[in-house]
């Protein structure tokens, strides 16, 4: 471990779920969009369709996960947009939204997101403390999740070293209703550089359930256009599809934020 990598526990974040559905005509999310972004070779050859979850008030604007599937049914993408407007008048503490992925999509690999909206940040102070979101894609029902308590003895149940990617390390401990958070010691924040965007892995009962970029909020008011490819482990423990890039953006038309885990490749566990 590099010396000057800050050891953290991350906080547990409490929040209620909305369950508003109100939004002004021009906060709508594009719906025909990211389908096409996601087809590598043209509809005509390799369509690809993608299927939504009921949308949620954040800020003044909305959210709402998908998940893209080709003609087989696999999964080639799965993401979380939200429109410009979100980003203004977020509540003044820390909130949670749980977006319930359709089911029978994509192979049923991927099941829910877990936004959580940090505004005063967490621990340790100096790396993670900026307001920002953390964006959990889990491959676990919405209510094993939940059933996570604190201090569970199988938080120190660990994957095997071989399904961790190289130069990733356990943070101390684990969090309630979420897992073990495994961090990138080559993270610029680690190394002398400022916070903006980062890549976590998390686990819990020896098992790898959910990936989770981490993103400023300073860094998606500069209207990115990232894409940043993942180190991968050399095994994977279980039949699924995994991310070998993931995205942050903003486009113009219609205005919105993407950030979504893409290229899935399928890879069968040991």
């Amino acid at each position: 471990m590099k010396k000057n990598l800050r050891i953290f526990v991350l906080l547990s974040l409490t929040g209620l779920i909305s369950l508003l559905q109100a939004c002004q005509k021009d906060d709508q999310l594009n719906s025909s969009q990211t389908s096409a972004e996601f087809s590598k070779t043209g509809s005509k050859i390799n369509p690809v369709s993608t299927f939504y979850s009921p949308t949620q008030p954040l800020g003044n604007g909305v959210a709402r996960a998908w998940i893209s599937e080709n003609k087989n049914g696999e999964p080639v993408a799965v993401g979380l947009n939200f429109t410009a407007k979100s980003l203004v008048n977020l509540p003044s503490t820390p909130a949670n939204y749980v977006f319930i992925l359709p089911r029978n999509k994509g192979k049923n690999f991927y099941t829910h997101v877990l936004l959580d909206w940090n505004p005063q940040g967490h621990e340790p102070p100096g790396v993670y403390d900026l307001a920002h979101f953390d964006v959990h894609f889990y491959i676990i029902p919405n209510e094993e999740r939940l059933a996570i308590g604190p201090d569970d003895t199988k938080f120190d149940n660990l994957p095997a070293l071989e399904y961790v990617p190289q130069d990733y390390i356990r943070g101390p401990g684990g969090v309630p209703q979420m897992g073990v958070h495994w961090i990138d010691r080559l993270s610029p924040e680690f190394n002398g550089g400022i916070f903006t965007k980062t890549f976590i892995w998390g686990s819990y009962d020896g098992k790898f359930i959910f990936w989770e970029p981490m993103v400023t909020l300073d860094y998606l008011l500069s209207r990115p256009n990232d894409l940043v490819t993942l180190r991968q482990p050399s095994s994977y423990q279980i039949n699924g599809y995994y991310a070998t890039k993931f995205k942050v953006s903003y486009s113009v038309n219609p205005e919105e934020y993407t950030i979504a885990l893409l290229d899935l490749v399928y890879h069968e566990g040991n």
